[in-house]
């Protein structure tokens, strides 16, 4: 059986940082169980359709797996009714964040995915391609984490116990041409040669944002398998960077420290550099020093609003005090900075927003990602918008909207779409366009994702809200 794994292109991402963890532990484990498999990451090859169509006929597959974010699950579902059309005998199957948060409706909506698999996919996916395999449609109820049609009935399976990450092999890169990827944080440079580890997963916060796809229960991979996995990337893909994926770095300090600790005394720290997100409320001065000196460059965190009262209403946890004081620690410890905000979060006001945009420029930060709020399906907002809770509206049910930076899909009830691009506008530009800030846009923003920003924003934007909605 011949699998071919898809990442899908879409209009606003100029590419990925590092190549796609989830697609490649799938790849992995399916070449492991003796699976010929191809994987296409049409976002870093910049991929069109009907390009990406030439090259599914050479490759002939049998199964063809397919991930989606919310903005991107409408270009996966022509990519799959182009496949069906091309080769009907083809089985299509989805997964991802948007079909993990919404595997019933996905199905009914999409026609031309066969099945789809929810949350961690790594036992699941097996599973089903053995029973597509067997033409077993009475097995199919058995698999858990899966949704598949009976009829006109869409059947969802119970969800998957969360698996064992230490059972988890390390990533294998095969297929994957790494001079595609670009740097994070950097200017485009050649040399650098950066792949994702991941030490842990799940998420234990309420942010009403956030939809948590692998869990709210922390997982934590061995120490030791991380280090010899970092090792092992060293000395087979010669990497020289990496970017840890996991949500919240720190969130164990200790555990923190230990992987640290290994790095220095395996000589690693000498011979590569590193990125991680975390929070902060989970870090402390010794901490981030100890980071800096095992290797960590730049450190993402969630800063989100500016406004004290919006931060607890959006459920962040977070204090503006220990924002202070997480950056004023983690510059003393020689650590670049990118911090998050979101504009038009619940009940957010355009004095609160304007607090938000003043914090940003307060704080001692090398760069600044201003995103304006986006309702994705699972997320708290979701629920909250139903109630009609936070004066927040929805504008647009079309999934092309749902980006994290550019969308158009929500907006509050005294503060219009048009008024937050504004303000978001606002904020870049008070941010950026400060001689010791202008040069460092660049280095978080790709020029053609800069460009397709200002196109969206100047000139296709009546287009999008104009767009008609089911």
């Amino acid at each position: 059986m011949k699998i071919l794994f898809i990442i899908p292109p879409f209009s606003t991402r100029g590419g990925w940082s590092v190549p796609h963890i989830g697609i490649i532990y799938m790849a992995t484990i399916l070449r492991q169980k003796g699976y010929d498999v191809t994987s296409i990451d049409a976002i870093a090859e910049g991929l069109s359709r009907a390009e990406l169509i030439k090259r599914i006929q050479k490759i002939k597959p049998d199964i063809v797996g397919l991930t989606a974010l919310t903005e991107q699950v409408y270009e996966a579902s022509l990519l799959a009714k182009k496949i069906k059309e091309m080769s009907p005998e083809v089985k299509t199957i989805l997964g991802g964040y948007h079909a993990s948060a919404l595997p019933e409706q996905t199905l009914k909506e999409f026609s031309s995915f066969d099945y789809l698999v929810y949350g961690e996919g790594e036992l699941t996916l097996p599973e089903l391609l053995k029973a597509i395999a067997s033409n077993n449609r009475d097995v199919l109820r058995s698999i858990q984490g899966i949704a598949y049609r009976d009829g006109k009935d869409v059947v969802v399976t119970p969800q998957r116990p969360y698996l064992d990450v230490n059972a988890l092999p390390p990533l294998d890169f095969e297929g994957f041409d790494l001079k595609l990827y670009r740097p994070f944080y950097v200017f485009p440079n050649h040399k650098i040669t950066e792949l994702p580890v991941m030490t842990s997963r799940g998420c234990p916060y309420d942010c009403v944002f956030c939809f948590r796809t692998i869990g709210k229960i922390i997982r934590y991979r061995d120490v030791h398998l991380v280090i010899n996995e970092i090792i092992r990337d060293i000395e087979v893909y010669h990497a020289n960077r990496i970017t840890f994926m996991d949500d919240t770095f720190t969130i164990n300090m200790k555990r923190a420290e230990s992987i640290c600790d290994e790095l220095i005394k395996t000589g690693i720290h000498k011979e590569i550099t590193w990125n991680c997100a975390t929070r902060a409320d989970v870090v402390h001065a010794p901490l981030l020093k100890k980071m800096q000196q095992a290797g960590c460059r730049i450190i993402s965190y969630g800063i989100e609003s500016g406004d004290q009262a919006i931060l607890d209403k959006a459920v962040k946890g977070l204090k503006i005090e220990e924002i202070k004081n997480a950056i004023t620690w983690t510059k003393d410890a020689g650590i670049d900075i990118y911090a998050n905000f979101i504009i038009g979060l619940p009940y957010d006001t355009v004095d609160s927003i304007n607090r938000t945009i003043d914090l940003a420029n307060s704080l001692d930060i090398d760069a600044a990602l201003f995103s304006v709020l986006t309702p994705f399906p699972g997320t708290g907002l979701i629920d909250m918008v139903k109630d009609g809770r936070g004066g927040l509206k929805m504008i647009s049910n079309d999934w092309r909207d749902y980006n994290k930076h550019v969308g158009r899909s929500l907006e509050l009830d005294t503060v219009s779409i048009n008024q937050l691009e504004k303000l978001q506008r606002k904020a870049y530009m008070r941010f950026y366009l400060r001689p010791q800030k202008f040069m460092n846009m660049f280095k978080i923003v790709r020029l053609g994702t800069l460009m397709s920003y200002l196109f969206r924003r100047f000139i296709f934007k009546n287009l999008s809200i104009n767009r008609i909605h089911d």
